[in-house]
């Protein structure tokens, strides 16, 4: 179950919902363009710091099993190696796009 299941009860009018989840899929969907383009501009220091922040968003609303790959690619990114990079990127993307999906989804219900 993603975490974001547990915070939606927080909000109880349909608004204040839609707001949040609104505002979470934007950060979203910025991280991943950002994390890409640093990534592949080769901004290793700044990608690091992007994965950071990309991990604590998936860590408050995405599932249990989301924020080891962050890790992995953190890693990657300290030794500044391009092809751990490009293998440990993957399933990070993979994580922001699953999570744009449960976002999408929420929005869908209320």
């Amino acid at each position: 179950m993603p975490h974001i299941d547990a915070l939606l009860p927080l909000y109880p009018d349909a608004a204040g919902r839609h707001a949040m989840l609104q505002e979470a899929l934007a950060q979203v969907r910025a991280d991943l363009s950002a994390m890409g383009m640093a990534v592949g501009a080769g901004d290793y220091p700044l990608a690091r710091q992007l994965t950071h922040r990309a991990k604590g968003t998936v860590c408050f609303l995405g599932t249990a099993d989301m924020p080891q790959a962050f890790d992995v690619l953190t890693d990657a990114l300290r030794a500044r190696d391009p092809a751990r990079i490009g293998t440990a990127y993957a399933p990070v993307k993979q994580s922001l796009l699953e999570l744009e999906h449960i976002l999408l989804q929420r929005l869908r219900t209320i």
